[in-house]
């Protein structure tokens, strides 16, 4: 029964699992595609010495190619990778990152489609005749903050498989510090970094959450709920990006450094330590003004009967 209640929560999970795997295959494919080529050289170049074949023409010499052998073996490269660099790389560079633009959607798949039903298939007013309306609001609120866990959950698994994959490497290579995944501040305090993060996520699902919540009130079918759900999501992005930032904030106030700060589809990574502060403080108005408007939305059970009447009618 708890399966079939989570269903839509577990089929989220399952795409974020696989998005998951298929980022460390693809940062695995890009960073170790030339292994093929270099046993080809190591056969071809350097141990049968054909410094005439095409597959040796990158190299002057067969000291040169000695050099690129030991430089780029594949098992001293793999071994060199940290599992910090590792977590980074996946969250920012693969096709992980495809979740700065759709993890509203996912949450909003995950919310609607676990509490849609309530308001279309009668088992509201039968949970009503069991429980008081407060205590399903209650009810509400736990499928608010467990389907808010799910970005934070994830972008732990990405750790803790990297921790595995890196079988606990936390040493970073100078060369390391020439990347753009690489800041001073993130890789000091990985740990705080990593959870302020899941932090800001956590309290951005929210918002994703009370916008679902909005829509279900007003959306009979659970397909317009999830598209409707995503279309405030937009407005909610372009209001805080274009009315408070750009013409309040940068117009009126002429404060012009704070662009990326109000971008909240880009608060998957930060680079300075007084980024955080913005970032926690611009998610946490957001997800306590939406959570007060839902407050208002839900206060009166009266309205919320008869839009679930409106529904089934």
């Amino acid at each position: 029964m708890k399966i079939k209640q989570n269903k839509f929560i577990i089929f989220t999970f399952l795409i974020l699992f696989v998005l998951i795997g298929y980022s460390f295959y693809q940062y695995f494919s890009v960073h170790f595609s030339y292994i093929q080529f270099y046993y080809e050289v190591k056969d071809v170049c350097y141990e049968k010495g054909n410094m005439d074949n095409k597959v040796c023409r990158h190299f002057r010499d067969k000291e040169d190619v000695k050099k690129f052998l030991i430089r780029d073996e594949p098992k001293k490269r793999y071994q060199e990778i940290d599992a910090i660099t590792l977590t980074c790389e996946i969250v920012e560079n693969t096709k992980f990152s495809l979740l700065q633009l759709f993890s509203p959607l996912l949450i909003l798949i995950a919310f609607i489609g676990t509490v849609h039903s309530d308001f279309t298939s009668g088992m509201f007013k039968y949970k009503l005749q069991r429980m008081t309306y407060k205590d399903y609001l209650k009810t509400l609120s736990k499928v608010i903050l467990k389907v808010s866990l799910l970005i934070p959950v994830t972008l732990l698994l990405v750790f803790i498989f990297s921790i595995f994959i890196t079988r606990f490497n936390f040493h970073v290579l100078d060369e390391v510090k020439g990347r753009s995944v690489y800041e001073s501040f993130k890789y000091s305090h990985f740990i705080l970094y990593g959870g302020i993060l899941c932090i800001i996520q956590f309290l951005l699902n929210i918002l994703y959450c009370n916008i679902g919540l909005y829509v279900c009130k007003k959306n009979k079918n659970k397909i317009v709920a999830i598209v409707m759900g995503f279309v405030y999501y937009l407005l909610v992005y372009l209001f805080v990006y274009l009315i408070v930032y750009v013409v309040f904030i940068n117009k009126i106030l002429g404060i012009k450094e704070l662009t990326d700060y109000f971008n909240i589809s880009g608060y998957w990574f930060f680079d300075i330590q007084e980024s955080a502060f913005y970032y926690i403080l611009i998610s946490f108005i957001l997800a306590l003004l939406s959570s007060l408007f839902i407050i208002k939305v839900y206060k009166n059970k009266e309205e919320v009967i008869v839009a679930h009447e409106s529904q089934m009618s």
